[in-house]
């Protein structure tokens, strides 16, 4: 056996059993602040009559908008229905990827309306002053696009990596899935911006799904606190019935959309994503589903949130508990900063979130490289660094 085969088997990194932070006492616990949370408070659905009915299969009672269920029959459907593992399809086989399989996932950042540009010939003292962030345009995202592709930790090209400033509304969607479907194999995400959107790159990647695996995979949120609004229900019930991955994350501010304790957010955040799972399972049973719950402290001095604080890396780890004893594949958020460079703070913050994420064996991880001020902007160096970095991990 040759020195470099050896090198690489010793190199191989395998998945570790996730940290437990929390006894099984403590995990009943939130559950019961849960189900206390879905039965006596309720959920609202906003402006979608067909989500509210379809949840009365389920024994839930409305008044208006108002859904009051069980979360443990919503537990039950969830674990019955919902896929432990999916394949994800790239543009061939060999780029097919799967979702709480052996490996863990990581995808670039998600969301960003900038782009970062930055010297880096400045001397050090003078990096401090030479950023800039702009309006990103159709060309930084195929840029960003192909950044991914030749990422070797990132094993697909997400979606929304900036914001198209200079596409027409109507054809952003369009634009951003020709990018990842002209410059990659990998696998990418679908859109969300509208349910005509969605369906409109569901029908530019043309190909039918089997059980159990997905061409994309959307990103629908509740709007915390305790409400999904009709966007998110439309869009969640058209990827559903198109058999397409569902990714659903309750994302919250913790003192400004939810409580301002990590018991607090976590059994809220864990209401508003049975909701959601749920209403998957019962569109489509088996529809191929991603969850977990995120929780942000939010400064009330400066009235934004603060990425980096521990409190986040906490909620993590005890969302993947929950999560994982649904039976479904987990969601990680790794490399979310406050930094407005890519200096040590953001090397800091992202890593300690990449840390908590590996540490959940969390089975898909967003933002994990390219995100910088406050989810604000893309920064295309931090990506790099951020995804070459990762290699020495995985390989």
């Amino acid at each position: 056996m040759n020195a470099d085969l050896i090198n690489k088997i010793l190199k191989k990194r395998t998945r570790q059993k996730a940290y437990s932070i929390l006894s099984g006492e403590e995990l009943a616990l939130i559950e019961k602040n849960t189900d206390a949370i879905l039965e006596n408070i309720g959920i609202d659905l906003h402006d979608d009559p067909i989500s509210i009915e379809i949840l009365k299969t389920l024994g839930a009672t409305s008044d208006g908008i108002r859904v009051k269920v069980c979360g443990k029959t919503l537990r039950e459907h969830i674990r019955t229905h919902a896929p432990s593992s999916f394949k994800w399809r790239g543009k061939t086989p060999n780029n097919d990827i799967v979702v709480g399989g052996d490996e863990q996932i990581f995808a670039p950042v998600y969301g960003p309306p900038e782009i970062h540009h930055g010297d880096g010939n400045l001397k050090p003292e003078k990096k401090a002053h030479s950023f800039k962030n702009t309006l990103s345009t159709l060309s930084d995202y195929r840029h960003l696009v192909s950044l991914c592709d030749a990422s070797k930790s990132l094993q697909t090209t997400g979606f929304m990596l900036c914001f198209l400033h200079d596409v027409e509304e109507k054809n952003r969607p369009i634009e951003m899935a020709k990018a990842h479907m002209e410059l990659s194999d990998k696998p990418f995400m679908g859109t969300v911006v509208s349910e005509e959107g969605l369906k409109s790159v569901i029908e530019m990647v043309g190909r039918k799904t089997s059980q159990s695996e997905c061409n994309l995979l959307h990103m629908i949120n509740p709007s915390p606190p305790l409400r999904y609004q009709q966007n998110s229900l439309k869009c969640l019930r058209a990827a559903a019935l198109s058999g397409e991955g569902v990714m659903i994350t309750s994302y919250s501010m913790m003192g400004a959309t939810s409580p301002v304790t990590i018991a607090g957010v976590i059994a809220q955040g864990y209401a508003e994503i049975l909701i959601g799972l749920a209403l998957t399972q019962l569109y489509k049973p088996g529809c191929p589903v991603v969850s977990s719950i995120f929780g942000i402290p939010f400064s009330m001095s400066s009235m934004i949130p603060t990425y980096g604080m521990p409190n986040t890396s906490l909620i993590q780890l005890i969302s993947s508990q929950l999560v994982h004893g649904l039976g479904i594949p987990v969601r990680g958020d790794a490399g979310v900063t406050s930094s407005k460079l890519d200096d040590a703070q953001a090397g800091y913050e992202g890593g300690m979130n990449l840390s908590a994420a590996m540490s959940s064996n969390a089975d898909f991880v967003i933002h994990t490289a390219g995100w910088l001020h406050n989810g604000i902007c893309t920064s295309p160096g931090k990506l790099i660094r951020e995804s070459e970095a990762l290699e020495g991990i995985l390989f």
